[in-house]
């Protein structure tokens, strides 16, 4: 699945009116999350992805808010995301200026629409109209990007249109402090498209996503390779640990360390503990789960799989949890698996394997692998 603004919108409102025509050597993929900034570089071989090198690097000495100047990624100055991903860039060892970088969930909108099978320019020209019943700014302050899907078996007399929607103040923003920090931006990304492209891949089977972030909850349908619809919650990890510091007492790294340590852990020792983080889970699911349940009833392919990501996905017991709830295979998926990588480094990457999918997929955004 490839959708990155590339198709119907103004390539100069997205790059600096350069058109990349041939695939370089190497690219690094550039993840600006909430918490820590993320990279991978890979070196392209034929249609093989060999890892070359992977970073993070905590935000918290780069942003700093400012005041009236909108709101999540935006209120942080250009030069402060610039100083960040120069430092990663050079920290990790990153050798190519080539770069594909995110835009976060949070940031965007990304939805299915259903059109009779009648004429492709028609669709295209009533996709605008309907996009304003959906997106909740002016249609005049986002990008608009979409793509025509093949009918399926399933529905042989309806065609679906994936549509995504992006403020152009964050591609702007993202624009800018990109070019200060001296990166050749090939492509913006939304972090959903990423996500779906290194742990979900080919696989035809309808695949929820749900990436635990630290401020929210992403949960992306993926059927037949291509994304289908994302959805984004208000509820993270750090709401976990803060309800663990308020009702044991604790500072935040040992709220962090009990997480992964204990979680949701059926000991009778550990019940304090669980008693604080259990409710907090079931509410989360809830939610989710009527999410899928609302994708499901609308779409004649069911969701049969479910890919926990995210730093948030380290909760121990949380796996098991899951598929307890939602009644399908449920896993933790690892996006260095659709790379090449070196054996000693294979246990290391299955550790940090959750942080990263979002790079990992960037980093792929410009080839095929199985």
């Amino acid at each position: 699945m490839d959708l990155t603004f590339l198709k119907k919108l103004n390539l100069s409102q997205l790059f600096s009116g350069k058109f990349f025509a041939s695939r370089p050597n190497r690219i690094v993929g550039i993840d600006i999350g909430v918490s820590s900034t993320k990279v991978v570089q890979l070196k392209y071989e034929s249609e093989r992805a060999i890892l070359e090198t992977y970073g993070e690097l905590l935000n918290v000495n780069y942003f700093k808010e400012v005041s009236g100047v909108g709101g999540g990624f935006l209120r942080y100055l250009d030069q402060d995301i610039a100083s960040l991903v120069k430092d990663i860039l050079k920290e990790s060892h990153v050798t190519t200026k080539e770069a594909v970088v995110a835009i976060p969930a949070t940031s965007s909108f990304v939805t299915t629409l259903s059109f009779p099978i009648i004429p492709r320019n028609e669709i295209e020209k009533a996709i605008p109209f309907e996009a304003r019943k959906y997106i909740p700014i002016s249609i005049s302050e986002v990008a608009l990007d979409w793509e025509i899907l093949e009918p399926t078996s399933e529905q042989p007399d309806m065609v679906e249109v994936l549509l995504v929607a992006v403020p152009k103040e964050m591609i702007e923003k993202l624009k800018r402090a990109v070019a200060l920090a001296g990166v050749n931006l090939r492509a913006l990304e939304v972090e959903t498209f990423s996500m779906a492209r290194s742990l979900v891949g080919p696989d035809p089977a309808p695949t929820a996503i749900i990436n635990l972030g630290s401020q929210s909850t992403t949960i992306a349908m993926v059927d037949r390779g291509k994304l289908r619809v994302s959805n984004n919650i208000n509820r993270g990890s750090q709401e976990l640990t803060k309800a663990l510091e308020r009702g044991l007492g604790i500072n935040t790294e040992r709220a962090d360390a009990l997480k992964k340590e204990v979680g949701l852990s059926e000991l009778a020792e550990e019940k304090e503990i669980v008693s604080v983080l259990t409710p907090l889970v079931e509410i989360l699911f809830s939610e989710l789960e009527r999410l899928i349940s609302l994708y499901n009833r609308k779409s004649p392919r069911k969701i049969q799989k479910i890919n926990l990501t995210g730093g948030g996905s380290n909760l121990k017991g949380l796996v098991e949890k899951a598929n307890l709830k939602f009644g399908v295979e449920v896993t933790k998926g690892n996006p260095f698996n659709r790379l090449i990588t070196p054996a000693f480094l294979q246990p290391v990457l299955r550790q940090i394997a959750t942080d990263f999918p979002v790079a990992v997929g960037l980093a792929l955004h410009e080839i095929s692998v199985k």
